[in-house]
């Protein structure tokens, strides 16, 4: 099996009082190649709460000439959510969510619930990722997947030659030092776009 080109996407570090659309974060973006060499980098701002995160990993992946692209779970920025059925569909590319820790759906659902008016939406992709998620056994422990628009042979193979110094993918860990690093530096520039989707 050759070597797939991958990206990973994931969002970076944003103080609690950024929540519900007060402040932004980064999500950032890396292209690999030979599964640990980095070929290209991306990024781009993202409101925390405001569901804009999927469109913009849409957006950074036409910048990428990947095959397959690495999610981490299916909520960015906060409870910005990330459908990764859409995201296959509109990119022409394979995905695999990684899920690292269980969920509590009763908990999430109470939380959305409680902070945004579209909360439906939001807990109908959580929710239907979650429970097709099937577990795989990496050397440290075991995590949840989903994959889509990729068989599972491909997507066991291209875990196997990823998860080699802890249970994330070394593409999506990448990129989250990427997108951690771009938060930090600018964690003191909370302006935003007003959002209607957030309760009041």
């Amino acid at each position: 099996m050759h070597n797939t080109i991958i990206e990973a996407f994931d969002d970076g570090y944003f103080p609690s009082w950024y929540k519900g659309g007060k402040g932004c974060t980064y999500i950032a973006g890396v292209e690999t190649v030979e599964f640990l060499v980095v070929r290209r980098i991306a990024w781009s701002t993202v409101n925390v709460d405001s569901n804009t995160s999927m469109s913009k990993i849409i957006e950074l992946s036409k910048f990428f000439e990947g095959e397959v692209v690495i999610l981490d779970g299916v909520t960015y920025a906060g409870f910005d959510v990330v459908d990764p059925d859409q995201v296959s569909d509109r990119t022409g590319k394979g995905v695999i969510v990684i899920q690292l820790y269980p969920l509590n759906l009763d908990k999430i659902k109470v939380a959305l619930q409680k902070h945004f008016v579209d909360w439906r939406e939001r807990y109908s992709v959580i929710e239907k990722t979650y429970l097709k998620m099937i577990y795989y056994d990496t050397p440290w422990r075991t995590i949840k997947i989903y994959v889509r628009n990729i068989d599972l042979e491909k997507a066991f193979y291209i875990l196997k030659n990823t998860c080699l110094f802890s249970p994330v993918p070394e593409p999506l860990r990448i990129a989250d030092k990427l997108a951690s690093a771009l938060s930090q530096v600018f964690s003191d520039k909370p302006k935003v776009l007003s959002n209607s989707t957030m309760k009041s």
